[in-house]
């Protein structure tokens, strides 16, 4: 099978669809099809055909850290994918080469699978940054996500959480659910280095004993550090123990600098920018748990890598996406600073036995859902996509 795949972003640029989408190639690679990943790039001047990816010039959009804007309609992009010969258009991104491989599927005659991966009424402050605005840009949002999906021959979602949002947008139809899965085998323990990681507590100034915390992510609004920061300081402010390490880069990094300076938490949080990906298992594995405050998450990447490296989970409840945590088992929700207090407290009690014990669970736990059942499932999409798309015909 030849499987066109359409996304906003690609490597370089690090997020969370950036590795669903490179697991996902490697997954249908593995099986014998051939894949092309079509993104936009702000680092090209021209249209790029290198490995397998089909880089378009793009605009950098400043106000969303790494993404770049592209013409959706480009005959010189259209050609190379026409020639590619797709036996099915995958859309990962509902923007510029979103509508590009819209346009793509009508013209070639070609069954289009549609991804969602984010929740949009948690990004609108981007486009609209007063409630006012706001009121008018979530229906537009609705009906347009919702005419994506009605094009679309089969949709996937990486949650509950997804079919909850898609039904607030007026989607009626069949929703596949698919959970997120990436590699794992980069941050199981034994494939990380324990030299490395006892070095790196070391620079971080992780001493023996303490709760080390870790967030890994885009520093963006949307995923409520501010709130995390804000509890942090109010159960165990001043209290140098327990540290929180923040990894990542986006456009609210100098102000959550501002806070953690205001919040007189300079000796407990460490905002440590952005790390390559291959380099972050190390970090995993020096901390303790894998905090977030975040409701936007559909079915977080780091924090299924964070899981894999063994790190309890402490996340503010969402209550359309609560499965991805199974209380006890890869980690605990809370809703309020007592209670978020209470979980760290829990870890700090525990001595170094308990801690291991506790890591081996959540690393056995994360293994549930693997890269096979991923690819058994989205293959199984595609088939039927194929089946039911009359006017497409299997190569």
């Amino acid at each position: 099978m030849r499987i066109a795949i359409f996304t906003e972003t690609y490597f370089p640029y690090i997020s969370g669809v950036v590795t669903h989408i490179q697991t996902l190639r490697e997954c249908l690679e593995e099986r014998g099809h051939q894949v092309l990943i079509v993104t936009a790039s702000p680092r090209h001047k021209q249209h790029t055909l290198k490995d397998g990816v089909l880089y378009c010039p793009s605009i950098l959009l400043k106000r969303i850290y790494g993404a770049g804007l592209t013409s959706p309609v480009n005959r010189e992009r259209y050609e190379i994918v026409r020639q590619f010969a797709p036996d099915i258009i995958h859309i990962q991104t509902e923007f510029s080469i979103g509508i590009f491989g819209q346009l793509c599927a009508k013209k070639l005659n070609k069954p289009m699978v549609y991804t969602l991966h984010t929740m949009y009424d948690d990004y609108l402050f981007y486009i609209a940054p007063h409630k006012a605005g706001q009121k008018v840009v979530k229906p537009a949002a609705h009906f347009y996500i919702r005419k994506v999906a009605q094009r679309a021959t089969e949709v996937i979602g990486p949650s509950v959480k997804v079919v909850e949002y898609l039904r607030r947008c007026g989607v009626e139809r069949h929703i596949n659910v698919i959970p997120n899965t990436v590699d794992l085998s980069d941050f199981l323990p034994e494939n990380v280095d324990p030299a490395a990681v006892a070095e790196l507590r070391t620079s971080l100034g992780i001493r023996p004993g303490d709760v080390s915390m870790c967030f890994v992510g885009r520093l963006g609004k949307e995923k409520s550090i501010d709130v995390l920061l804000d509890m942090l300081a109010r159960e165990v402010g001043g209290d140098e123990r327990y540290k929180l390490f923040i990894i990542g880069d986006g456009p609210e990094k100098e102000s959550l600098q501002h806070r953690v300076h205001t919040l007189g938490l300079e000796r407990q949080v460490k905002l440590l920018g952005r790390v390559e990906h291959g380099a972050i298992p190390p970090y995993y594995h020096a901390c303790d748990l894998f905090t977030t405050a975040s409701l936007s998450e559909m079915n977080s990447i780091s924090m299924l890598e964070a899981t894999a490296s063994g790190l309890y989970v402490v996340q503010r409840l969402d209550v359309f996406n609560k499965n991805q945590i199974s209380s006890g088992e890869n980690g605990d929700t809370f809703e309020t600073a007592e209670e978020f207090g209470r979980l760290l407290r829990e870890e700090m009690a525990m001595d170094s036995q308990q801690r291991a014990q506790r890591r081996q669970r959540v690393t056995a736990y994360s293994q549930r859902y693997g890269k096979k059942e991923f690819a058994d499932a989205v293959l199984n999409v595609y088939e039927r996509a194929i089946a039911e798309y009359p006017h497409s015909k299997r190569r």
